[in-house]
């Protein structure tokens, strides 16, 4: 009930013209190691900001009542509803362990809602594929059947796409035309973007973010 009234309010508001969309592109600089400010920090990794690079230089380890990736960078940001996340990525962990892995994190409303893209060089029940954690242990959202992206040490250009009408979460990996990883869930409408790790060090660079995020509208007289 009460998500249908806050459904109702917020049409209300577009209708009447309070509230408007406007198209965003946000590229964290990365220039210099105060620019970590730039980020909230969630869970136990270590973070730094190293020529150009937001690196995990200590991997965090899963705490709390709910299991979920242990090192989070949400860039600080407005909520943004449809959303592209570019960037590149680099796992630090060995690559005979088959349990590495990074993660793109879409939707962020708090440390107990998001969405994230968790990239491994295995794929099985937890590992390399699309997640919900709402304000339980993290969901598999997509299919299970995902290649594995992460099994060498190289850089990897990746895309995570998210259509809010639809709850579509696109991830593309490298060239490949095709979407590596799908899902379609519709629980969190808006939220942050960001980075990280389960439980492994790694870095990333060259981060972009474009999507549409709601913004105020001054009312004229009449």
């Amino acid at each position: 009930m009460k998500q249908w009234l806050v459904f109702v309010v917020l049409c209300a508001f577009l209708s009447s013209g309070a509230l408007s969309q406007r198209k965003v592109t946000v590229q964290p600089d990365l220039s210099r190691p105060e620019r970590l400010a730039g980020w909230d920090l969630d869970g136990s990794g270590t973070w730094i900001v190293s020529d150009g690079k937001l690196v995990i230089s200590k991997a965090g380890v899963p705490a709390g009542p709910i299991r979920r990736p242990a090192a989070l960078a949400i860039l600080k940001t407005e909520a943004f509803r449809e959303i592209a996340l570019e960037v590149d990525l680099r796992s630090h962990s060995p690559v005979d362990n088959p349990h590495r892995d990074l993660n793109l994190v879409v939707g962020y409303e708090s440390p107990t809602r998001f969405y994230y893209v968790h990239l491994s060089a295995i794929t099985d029940s937890v590992h390399n594929g699309i997640f919900l954690v709402n304000n339980a242990n993290r969901r598999r959202i997509d299919d299970g059947k995902g290649k594995p992206q992460l099994r060498d040490s190289a850089w990897h250009r990746v895309r995570v796409e998210r259509n809010r009408a639809s709850g579509r979460i696109a991830v593309y990996v490298d060239k490949q035309k095709r979407p590596v990883l799908e899902a379609i869930d519709t629980t969190i409408p808006d939220g942050r973007a960001g980075v990280g790790s389960f439980d492994d060090a790694g870095e990333f660079r060259r981060i972009s973010v474009t999507g549409s995020v709601f913004e105020a509208r001054s009312q004229e007289r009449r």
